[in-house]
């Protein structure tokens, strides 16, 4: 979540400050904090709640790590869009496998809700608005991530004015570095 903030920082789509880079460990500082923060004060509301309730919550994450993932696998195919004629490798590798990572996380989302929407599924076994509760937190956080992003691009609109790009050639072609 740390790296993924850095990202979206460095493309505008969340403020600056999340894409600092810590020069002694070279890691992203400021989101990873803020990452451990969020988790820790999740963890110490929702577990007063019940075990169960924090168990929810975590089977709840899984939808958004499934949606997420297979945003990612769709975006890389897309990215490298015109590398994948380039080689077999390229097809398989950037392409193809993506894909089908894609569609079969999105095959396990779709199977998740539907369990999930049954509330005898769920670790507290009780009904929130006629669904499972891992269901209703991972809809809940959903929502919360469109308001926020809806927030960020009245606020600063520069991450929705860029275009759509493709991989640099020489990114694409360059020669594998070795490990120190």
């Amino acid at each position: 979540a740390s790296r993924t903030a850095l990202s979206m920082a460095r493309r505008q789509a969340l403020p600056q400050h999340f894409g600092h880079i810590s020069p002694r460990f070279r890691t992203p500082d400021v989101s990873t904090w803020w990452v451990a923060g969020i988790a820790i004060a999740w963890y110490l509301i929702v577990n007063q709640i019940s075990t169960n309730a924090l168990f929810d919550s975590l089977t709840a994450l899984s939808l958004l790590i499934a949606f997420y993932y297979a945003l990612t696998g769709v975006a890389c195919a897309v990215y490298y869009r015109r590398h994948l004629t380039e080689s077999v490798r390229n097809f398989l590798l950037i392409g193809l496998g993506p894909v089908v990572g894609a569609g079969l996380l999105a095959w396990l989302l779709v199977r998740s809700v539907i369990d999930m929407s049954d509330p005898a599924n769920s670790y507290s076994g009780t009904s929130w608005f006629g669904l499972g509760p891992p269901l209703v937190i991972g809809i809940v956080i959903s929502l919360v991530g469109v308001v926020l992003m809806v927030v960020w691009r009245l606020r600063d609109a520069v991450f929705w004015q860029e275009r759509p790009s493709v991989a640099d050639p020489e990114l694409v072609h360059a020669p594998a570095r070795k490990e120190r």
